[in-house]
């Protein structure tokens, strides 16, 4: 097996980011460059990855489960290896564009996600 592990992180808060385990037999460039493809900006995106549509497509999906996880309150999960409970999660959300999770080749087996807290925010009155 071709397996390959990749984090995906934002670059705006140091406490959203996923651990993805990538099986590189199952997401070939074909595959990735189907699902690339399907949405719109496919271009862009692979010039952001050096062309490389594999890690493209990691990092589409890595996006895709820190904004489930956000979504739902943030998650705090580790040492998930073989199990495919938050990817098929993050794939029932909305899988438009995507194969089922036993047919893309990425399992997050590690993340991350804390929401931001009321501490964390400002109000300011706006004049007009």
């Amino acid at each position: 097996m071709n397996k390959k592990t990749f984090t995906v992180k934002s670059t705006w808060d140091e406490y959203a980011q996923v651990t993805l385990l990538v099986d590189l037999d199952i997401l070939t460039p074909a595959l990735a460059t189907e699902i690339n493809q399907f949405w719109s900006d496919a271009d862009w995106r692979l010039g952001q990855e050096g062309g490389d549509v594999v890690r493209t497509v990691v990092r589409m999906f890595g996006h895709k489960a820190i904004v489930y996880m956000m979504g739902i309150g943030g998650a705090e999960v580790g040492n998930l290896s073989g199990d495919d409970f938050w990817t098929r999660s993050v794939l029932s959300e909305d899988d438009e564009g995507w194969p089922e999770c036993k047919d893309l080749g990425i399992l997050i087996i590690e993340a991350s996600v804390d929401m931001c807290g009321y501490d964390e925010m400002e109000l300011e009155e706006v004049h007009q």
